[in-house]
């Protein structure tokens, strides 16, 4: 096995418990590492054979930055790596491919607060599992840029500015509505939109400051944040990313 020759894409959850399927029907040797975020002396979650031991400290390097921790399977022919849509809540070595952790997250009945910003549209809603159980939509104008020079120039660009500081406050004020109710069961805010749009709102909406400890790094893939996109939002907050090394 060659470590550095790898591959990378994201997956959704029945992809992920396909690929924990053949991984156990497998069969062999081999082994599997669950990191939590930050995990510390990783040294003691190393199996003591090689090359097993050697392989997985390379690998393991690779995902120490992982907001979600890291889930490694070390087979015959190739190392898979799996970093969950949430994190792992437990550092755990054993010689098997067991996946019982992962799929007991894949399997959790969180709470997801999801905000979805773009100038001009936002979307909020609120998942238990897979189900939107709640939401709320709407749209407010947003002038595009203007390209002539002057006075009419600088009259525009605080018109759009003012009107981009409306949709800032009143998605805030939706987010609050829409979220509130669930904070006492609340586990995870996810947001999704274009990321420098998304960090200004941000900068600009205290509720949300006041949630940045529930609030996952990783942005949501979103075209349109309207209803029908808070309908299949699932899809997309519990997906996982997969590295294959071989």
């Amino acid at each position: 096995m060659v470590v550095e020759s790898k591959t990378s894409h994201w997956v959704g959850r029945r992809g992920i418990l396909g690929i924990l399927d053949e991984l156990e029907v497998s069969g062999g040797d081999g082994h599997s590492i669950y990191l939590t975020p930050g995990a510390s002396d990783i040294s003691r979650f190393l199996p003591e054979e090689e090359p097993w031991k050697s392989q997985a400290e390379i690998v393991m390097e690779q995902f120490r930055e992982s907001e979600t921790g890291v889930a490694l399977f070390l087979t015959q022919d190739k190392i898979v790596a799996i970093m969950p849509p949430f994190p792992l809540s437990v550092d755990t070595l054993a010689d098997d491919l067991t996946t019982t952790p992962l799929r007991q997250l894949l399997d959790a009945d969180l709470l997801i607060g999801v905000v979805m910003l773009r100038l001009g549209r936002y979307g909020i809603g609120v998942l238990r599992g897979d189900s939107l159980i709640a939401s709320k939509t709407a749209t407010r104008h947003v002038k595009n840029r203007h390209r002539a020079g002057g006075q009419s120039q600088r009259r525009f660009e605080r018109s759009r500015e003012r009107l981009v500081r409306e949709i800032y406050d009143k998605a805030c004020e939706v987010a609050q509505d829409v979220i509130s109710p669930h904070l006492k069961e609340l586990d995870y805010v996810m947001l999704g939109g274009e990321r420098h749009t998304v960090n200004s709102f941000v900068k600009r909406c205290r509720f949300l400051q006041d949630l940045s400890y529930k609030t996952l790094n990783r942005r949501v893939a979103v075209d349109q944040p309207n209803h029908k996109a808070l309908e299949s939002i699932h899809r997309e907050v519990w997906k996982s990313r997969v590295v294959t090394f071989e």
